[in-house]
């Protein structure tokens, strides 16, 4: 069925669809992300987020509430646009590195 601007329910669709708010742009607007949306980012598990922060390779506040006695941890949306320049840096020089690893990968399925 078209519409008055000539454009059918399937493209309305597809435009509703792009125009959709995705978390990374979320992210970018809001002062903190919690481990939960972090993970939702990188596809990984809200522990795998707390290991990250453990082991320092997330930097991370503890923020305590009035009565809790357990701290939350809020992430800055800044942390991790670094991370990601940092990504884009490792797959870089990663690149020289492909072929060796794939011959060698490549060797212990023959054996």
């Amino acid at each position: 069925m078209k519409k008055k601007d000539n454009l059918t329910e399937q493209d309305h669709a597809n435009i509703a669809k792009y125009h959709q708010k995705t978390l990374w742009n979320e992210a970018i607007t809001m002062d903190y992300l919690t481990p939960q949306q972090v993970a939702e980012l990188y596809h990984v598990t809200e522990s795998s987020v707390y290991h990250w922060i453990k082991e320092g390779w997330l930097e991370a506040d503890k923020i305590y509430g009035k009565s809790a006695k357990v701290g939350r941890y809020h992430i800055s949306p800044l942390v991790l646009e670094e991370m990601d320049r940092q990504r884009e840096q490792i797959i870089e020089e990663s690149k020289r590195y492909w072929m060796r690893l794939y011959v060698k990968l490549g060797m212990k399925r023959r054996n």
